[in-house]
């Protein structure tokens, strides 16, 4: 007599590969999340941690005896409150204007196709590719005697005089290239804006040119008012770049004084030829430092997270 044979209902089956994709993606994602915040957690950790146990060994994720002196002892030699109010001036300013111009080149290329077009679109791409330390040496010079369009070359003709502008002790090596659209990182703005105008409906622009709009007049009341998430995002991404920003900043010193990135890397050169004693001590200050420097964009990308999703979902797709 045949025994019966045992049978799996196909909704077990389907159940149980469900479940083990699931798991699978969640054990994937709780690894890379760990590799990510790791290091934010480990900024924390030894910030709040006294020398003594940080240089024995026997700190801990969670210190034994948390202290906030760190923070306090490292004011002594880093005024961390007047650089930053620095980088925040020359982030803001630069942000606004570097956001602005992108989108305006982000929405001519988006919406207008002209002769050339594609030329310039692969000549915004390659700034995104190419290193800005491959540059700093002609970008120094090319601030230092500042001629736009050679125009003060033109002058110079007939004054005898080459007319040039100092930018690098002023904001103006920094504002300059964020008004002409080649500020840092722009290429990757443009290239956002870009991808978010061409995936915007056509109807939209067409009843605004019967209501007799002009370009930019569409580009500010119809079309600024719908690419908030992209705007955001390229705001959180600008911010990130000027604040944390030591190339442009480290060309020479500042009129209003010496931005954030640049005194961090100065005050790590300083670590070379110190005693021991003091550079056990100053090591967890400097995790402080560190710290407190980061502090600021992880407050600003947590607030613009939501935008920041719903714009590189957005930047992929048109139609």
């Amino acid at each position: 007599m045949n025994k019966p044979r045992l049978t799996i209902p196909k909704s077990a089956v389907d159940a149980a590969g469900s479940f083990l994709y699931k798991l699978f993606r969640y054990l994937l994602l709780l690894g890379v999340s760990y590799v990510a915040i790791f290091p934010v957690i480990k900024f924390i950790s030894a910030s709040l941690t006294i020398p003594e146990d940080f240089f024995t060994g026997a700190s801990n994720i969670v210190p034994d005896t948390p202290t906030f002196e760190n923070y306090i002892n490292s004011q002594d030699y880093f005024k961390y409150f007047k650089h930053a109010k620095v980088t925040l001036l020359i982030t803001v300013i630069s942000t606004i204007c570097s956001v602005f111009v992108c989108s305006l080149v982000g929405y001519g290329l988006g919406r207008y196709k002209f002769k050339g077009s594609n030329l310039v679109y692969a000549a915004v791409l390659f700034t995104i590719i190419m290193p800005l330390q491959t540059a700093q040496i002609p970008l120094t010079y090319y601030y230092r005697w500042f001629d736009i369009f050679s125009i003060g070359k033109l002058v110079g003709l007939i004054t005898g005089e080459t007319l040039t502008v100092n930018l690098l002790p002023n904001l103006g090596r920094f504002v300059v290239p964020a008004l002409l659209g080649v500020g840092l990182k722009a290429g990757i703005f443009i290239f956002l804006f870009r991808q978010f105008f061409e995936g915007m409906p056509k109807d939209l622009e067409e009843a605004a040119k019967l209501d007799g709009c002009g370009a930019f007049k569409i580009y500010w009341k119809v079309m600024l008012p719908n690419i908030i998430p992209v705007m955001v995002t390229t705001i959180l991404l600008a911010v990130i770049y000027y604040w944390n920003d030591s190339l442009v900043s480290g060309m020479s010193n500042l009129n209003m004084g010496t931005p954030l990135m640049v005194e961090i890397s100065r005050l790590f050169s300083l670590r070379i030829g110190a005693e021991e004693l003091t550079l056990m001590r100053r090591t967890v200050e400097y995790y402080s430092i560190l710290f407190s420097a980061v502090l600021p964009l992880i407050a600003v990308f947590v607030f613009c997270q939501r935008f920041f999703v719903e714009s590189m979902d957005r930047s992929g797709s048109k139609g």
